[in-house]
Formats: structure tokens, C-alpha cells, sequence
């Protein structure tokens, strides 16, 4: 007959007590980061259904909430936009087209997101973007610019000629281009305005279920990392028979 007795490695137990907090901390953390997601899709929907707020030059520099519906009029600087560079919509890889709206009354400006529009296959041709009418009463929802986690020296510095294309959205670098203040946010062009490309606007990397998939895979490896040590720390050994002497 064996007996059992839980005697794990000295490495083991090192191993488990670093492994089983980390793989718990970041399946917490996904948690909350599937948390996050879903209050940030809660609130684009809530501000979005808000009627329009008039974004007028008393109240422009004043960021309106994230996701606010917000009416502008101005004119759209047509001869000076932007292209931001590596946007992929339906697999294919384009731009997001920016384009400097002019407020009526004010010195100010604001990017108009207009939407997305593929790159061709020579990267050195340029999309034309021509506006019908250039003076303009539209309708968008308030964004900030979008947020990198690793930015190459110089991305931000728009590239000569126009339209210019751009790695990465920095409102000064934007502004010594252009000449005139802008406004620290972008307005999204909603779907239903003209002169817009493709757009299908929601909320920038938010997808709480891939979060929570995330934290269940952690909490796996902890449950996993916890069946192994269990598992190998018992020992078997020949139990002795207490009618026999030694």
C-alpha cells in the first residue's frame, strides 16, 4: 500500500507564488478593462442621441464631453487637408480624411473627420478629396485625437504638399502647418451629412468581450498553474505495515 504527502520543490513553490498572483492581477485587470469598454459604449450612446449643442466660437474652446453631438457652421479649408495615415476599414488599409473647418465669426478651426477612403496602390498618388461647397452647416459627434502607445520621432510633422498625409494627430504640429488655431478635438462628420466618405463611427478599440476573453485565459493559466503544482507536489512512498519489525 502508498501513502501521499505533499512535499512540492523549493523551485515549484518560487514558481507558483510568483505565477499564481500575476496571472490573477492581469485576469483582474481585463475585468476591469471589459468594464471600462462598456461604460465608454454606454456613454456614446447616451451623448450621441443628445440633440446637436452649437458649437460656436463662446463655447468651441470649452471641450464639449466626449461623444457629444455637436452642430458647427463654418467653411471647410479645401485646399489645405489632411490625410491620416494607416486606417483600416473592412481589411483594406486607407485614410481618414481631416479637414479644417473655418468657424463663422472666429478665428478657430476644428478638424472635420470626414470619413475613410482607400489608399491606391501606388502610396505616392494621393486620393483627391474635392468639396462641392466649401461653406457648410454640419452635424458631428466630438472626439478626441486619437491616442498611440509608441510614436516614431517626427511622426507627428504632416508631410510636405497637400493633401498631407500623417502618422500621428498633434494639434501644435497641425497648427504651425496650417497657419491659424484649432480646436484641441475632431468633430466625426456624422453618417448622414455630404461630402463624407466612408464612416462607421463607434468607440476606438472598444471591445469588452475581447477583454473579458482576455481575463478568463488568465484566470486558466492561474487555475492550470495551481492543478500542476498540486499534482506534482504529492509524492508517493511505501507505507509500512505496523505488524512487521524494522
Amino acid at each position: 500500500m502508498r501513502h501521499y504527502s505533499f512535499k512540492p520543490a523549493g523551485v515549484a513553490v518560487i514558481g507558483i507564488a510568483l505565477a499564481l498572483p500575476l496571472f490573477c492581477s492581469l485576469g483582474g485587470w481585463q475585468l476591469n478593462r471589459a468594464a471600462e469598454k462598456r461604460a465608454l459604449q454606454a456613454q456614446f450612446a447616451s451623448q450621441s442621441a443628445e440633440p446637436p449643442l452649437r458649437l460656436d466660437p463662446s463655447v468651441a474652446e470649452a471641450e464639449p464631453p466626449r461623444y457629444r453631438r455637436v452642430a458647427v457652421k463654418g467653411e471647410y479649408d479645401a485646399g489645405r487637408q489632411f490625410l491620416l495615415d494607416n486606417q483600416v476599414h473592412g481589411g483594406k488599409a486607407g485614410y481618414h480624411v481631416l479637414t479644417p473647418l473655418r468657424l463663422a465669426g472666429s478665428d478657430l478651426a476644428v478638424l472635420v473627420n470626414r470619413g475613410w477612403i482607400p489608399a491606391g496602390p501606388d502610396r505616392r498618388r494621393l486620393p483627391e478629396l474635392p468639396l462641392r461647397v466649401p461653406a457648410v452647416e454640419l452635424t458631428g459627434v466630438v472626439e478626441r485625437f486619437p491616442a498611440v502607445g509608441l510614436k516614431l520621432e517626427g511622426a507627428e510633422v504632416p508631410a510636405a504638399g497637400w493633401p498631407a498625409t500623417v502618422q500621428v494627430l498633434e494639434r501644435e504640429a497641425l497648427e504651425r502647418r496650417l497657419g491659424y488655431r484649432l480646436l484641441p478635438y475632431q468633430v466625426l462628420l456624422d453618417a448622414g451629412e455630404s461630402e463624407g466618405y466612408a464612416r462607421d463611427w463607434k468607440p476606438a478599440n472598444v471591445d469588452p468581450d475581447k477583454s473579458t476573453g482576455y481575463a478568463i485565459q488568465w484566470f486558466s493559466f492561474a487555475a492550470i498553474a495551481l492543478g500542476l503544482f498540486l499534482r506534482h507536489g504529492f509524492r508517493a512512498g511505501a507505507a509500512q505495515d505496523p505488524g512487521v519489525s524494522p
